[in-house]
């Protein structure tokens, strides 16, 4: 028993560096290993421009016209398929003017975005995974009654998504739920922030060169308005839903053709300690929109991409203040964007 025991304790002492060595070699190859995996990826560089023009013909009888441009500087995109992961950062110049009679309003930020995806892998077709996105503005506002005024807005979204994909009937589903947070600092006017939820899906069938699918959306939200003592200003909540087919044609020799249109509607209702004059007020908007796109490759590794887009959106509102003339107002938008992408 004795000589068991010493022949054991002799092994053990002498495998002791033997294990040590190994572990720590194990150790170094499942880090050149990340490296390795790391390093195998895919994405892309880009940048685009948009250019946005609305009117809106408000319930003070008055044409309100805006006009947005968005430079976005670049875009970096990674994408490693050993790990199913993807991330996205853009920086984006943006620059607003909005003039109706007695008032103007300009604003010019820098818009940061950050955006990360991981997916999980299933069986049959599904896949699963969590989006989380972040979205910061800092910008500088001008107006008859503040010059230069600072201007925070940070938004939140984290989106878990189920997509599935069947390779014999060519058809399938992209599905999300979102929970979304925004808060906006206007240091002299006060603070807003926004809670919400939101469910996309999305089902779809490709036919030879031809992709059909229709986008169903609905969305909760709850806002509140602070005033710069800490007061709440204003209370209400928001809900939206639309529908939207989409038409999209694959060119054997060409690029991709794609159109979709939008029917949708929304209502914010204001709460009884609402302030400004909107206390127990309800707004009602009809939603029509229509976006037209193509995409075309440029080599191996170009991308490049256009769409123009218009809108519609006709808004009810259940009561007036002294100073409106009428209960409807109207929005007409036109966006147009283009966007360039080298892919690697």
């Amino acid at each position: 028993m004795k000589k068991t025991l010493i022949a054991l304790s002799v092994a053990i002492a002498l495998s002791g560096p033997t294990v040590s060595y190994a572990a720590s070699e194990t150790g170094m190859k499942s880090e050149s290993s990340f490296l390795e995996e790391a390093l195998q990826f895919g994405g892309h560089i880009g940048t685009s421009v948009e250019y946005e023009d609305k009117v809106t013909d408000g319930f003070n009888g008055n044409k309100k016209k805006e006009k947005t441009i968005t430079n976005e500087v670049f875009d970096v995109f990674y994408s490693n398929v050993n790990w199913n992961l993807s991330a996205l950062y853009a920086l984006k110049i943006e620059n607003r003017e909005q003039n109706e009679p007695g008032y103007y309003e300009n604003e010019d930020g820098l818009k940061h975005l950050f955006s990360i995806d991981k997916g999980f892998r299933l069986t049959n077709g599904w896949s699963t995974g969590l989006i989380y996105e972040l979205e910061y503005t800092d910008s500088k506002l001008y107006s008859p009654y503040v010059d230069g005024l600072r201007k925070d807005l940070a938004e939140h979204s984290f989106r878990p998504y189920l997509t599935y994909w069947n390779n014999e009937y060519s058809w399938g589903l992209y599905s999300n739920l979102e929970y979304l947070y925004s808060k906006e600092d206007k240091s002299a006017w006060g603070k807003r922030t926004e809670k919400g939820y939101s469910l996309l899906v999305k089902p779809y069938k490709r036919l030879g060169n031809w992709e059909l699918g229709v986008e169903l959306y609905y969305q909760i939200k709850d806002n509140e308005d602070y005033q710069k003592n800490g007061n709440i200003n204003e209370i209400s909540d928001f809900n939206e839903k639309y529908f939207e087919p989409i038409v999209q044609y694959t060119f054997d020799d060409a690029g991709t053709l794609y159109f979709r249109t939008r029917f949708g509607e929304s209502e914010t209702r204001h709460a009884a300690n609402s302030g400004g004059g909107n206390a127990n007020v309800d707004y009602f908007k009809d939603i029509r929109k229509a976006t037209l796109g193509y995409e075309q490759a440029i080599s191996d590794n170009w991308i490049v991409k256009g769409e123009y887009e218009y809108a519609n959106e006709v808004e009810d509102k259940s009561e007036l203040a002294g100073w409106e003339a009428k209960n409807e107002s109207e929005l007409t938008q036109h966006t147009f964007y283009l966007q360039g992408l080298y892919r690697f």
